[in-house]
């Protein structure tokens, strides 16, 4: 389906195209221009440290950037504000959001900033292939990391008379430590990605599928490309959930648990494995908030990798304004979402630093100031280097997320998940109905 086409079905309006502005003078040209408000809207995550920029930014280059943070269903209130064509010229998106939008034909691609060759030299590959969309980089970068690692519980791991060496390589041998920790008297040995949030049991399911080697639909034509074999990789993940669930060493609860609650139970001690973002090593090691402090690191690639590439996007609206507000959206953008007028990723660096959220940018992950931040957070000084490969190694689920019905097949991938664990559901029958949802969009959308 065309972007027009797209425009057209979800907001029964066409939106006119917008000239992109003129080129500003370089990377260090920031300042604006038209005396005219920039609105930059954002989701709750340390807003604290969101104002603080965005009064760097007004106080260091005169601007007049509106900053508000919104609650609820961030996705959902943006692509109404987008339809609406309210204030709005910067915003947050995950990938699939991101192209949701474009094909809505509601953002400006981050290709019409006069630092995209310098942005893109400077992206690590894995996310420039992520973030692009119809040949275009799509925004700019807020965080990037994995979902989905294998945090471990280093207290109870060697307790139960293991140690590093026995650390599994692929998801069939962490099941299989699983049952064996159980037998040696650890009650819940394992947290599953189960959790209730739209990126809880739903990218659960797809990170295991891409780890063990299907990528759930073609990265290029979209079909499906999940089987009924028994020895296939969504087979076999819902074989071992199906095994998991029964086995009752996971509470129910935790298919009501909201990201907070999901972090707050590894963090008390009670699981040995569980997948969590990368970032969280941090929380997991602090004293005072977690019962493992000092105790917790991640497995290492070995077989197969772990997890999915979680990511955000600062994206720009091209919504019709005048050219110089045009521009001046552009400015702080770059600002923002790479470097400011002393050439510095300012932004991206104090992220690193404040909250451990890593970046697409190499110079920023490559950095001396990164190694010694992430050293302080993790338990082992060799736990660094495991990491930065596991991260550099996590893959994207291009296929069903690359694509314009990202979100609409994340929603049913989220309810048939959860009724497959209550109602017991039969294997064969869930992936057809999968794949099945994964052909139904393609044909709506025309793909």
């Amino acid at each position: 389906m065309k972007r027009r086409e797209f425009g057209t079905m979800a907001a029964a309006i066409g939106l006119a195209a917008t000239p992109f502005g003129r080129a500003f003078a370089s990377v260090a040209d920031l300042e604006p221009t038209s005396g005219k408000p920039v609105y930059f809207r954002g989701w709750q995550f340390a807003t604290d440290i969101v104002q603080s920029n965005v009064k760097r930014y007004n106080d260091l280059e005169h601007g007049k950037i509106s900053y508000a943070t919104v609650t609820g269903d961030y996705p959902s209130i943006m692509e109404q504000s987008l339809i609406a064509k309210a204030d709005l010229d910067v915003l947050y998106a995950n990938p699939s959001s991101a192209v949701r939008y474009y094909e809505g034909g509601w953002v400006m691609p981050a290709e019409t900033l006069p630092a995209i060759a310098d942005i893109k030299a400077d992206m690590l590959p894995q996310f420039l292939d992520a973030w692009s969309y119809d040949g275009k980089l799509l925004g700019l970068s807020y965080f990037a990391s994995t979902r989905g690692c294998i945090h471990t519980n280093l207290l109870a791991y060697n307790k139960a008379g293991m140690t590093d060496k026995d650390f599994p390589a692929d998801w069939d041998a962490l099941y299989d430590q699983v049952y064996a920790l159980h037998d040696k008297g650890i009650a819940t040995p394992i947290l599953p990605h189960w959790f209730g949030e739209y990126f809880g049991i739903s990218w659960g399911f797809v990170m295991e599928v891409l780890n063990r080697g299907n990528p759930v639909a073609d990265p290029t034509t979209h079909k499906p490309t999940m089987t009924t074999d028994p020895n296939g990789p969504a087979y076999k993940t819902l074989a071992q959930w199906k095994k998991l669930w029964k086995s009752k060493l996971v509470p129910q609860e935790v298919l009501t648990y909201n990201e907070a609650a999901y972090i707050d139970a590894f963090a008390s001690g009670r699981y040995v494995f569980s997948p969590q973002q990368i970032y969280d090593v941090q929380t997991m090691n602090t004293p005072g908030r977690s019962q493992i402090a000092g105790h917790a690191t991640i497995l290492p690639v070995v077989k197969q990798s772990w997890g999915l590439i979680d990511s955000a996007l600062y994206l720009m609206t091209n919504r019709k304004r005048p050219e110089a507000q045009t521009d001046d959206v552009k400015k702080f953008t770059s600002w923002y979402g790479f470097k400011d007028g002393d050439g510095k990723i300012y932004v991206g660096e104090r992220w690193m630093e404040s909250h451990l959220l890593f970046s697409a940018y190499k110079s920023v992950m490559d950095s001396p100031a990164t190694e010694a931040r992430i050293k302080q957070a993790v338990a082992r000084p060799d736990d660094y280097a495991v990491l930065l490969d596991v991260y550099k190694k996590t893959p994207f689920p291009t296929g069903i997320w690359r694509v314009v019905w990202s979100e609409e097949f994340n929603s049913y991938l989220r309810d048939t998940l959860s009724k497959f664990l209550l109602n017991d559901g039969d294997i064969a029958d869930t992936i057809k109905a999968m794949n099945d949802q994964i052909s139904s969009l393609n044909d709506k959308y025309g793909i």
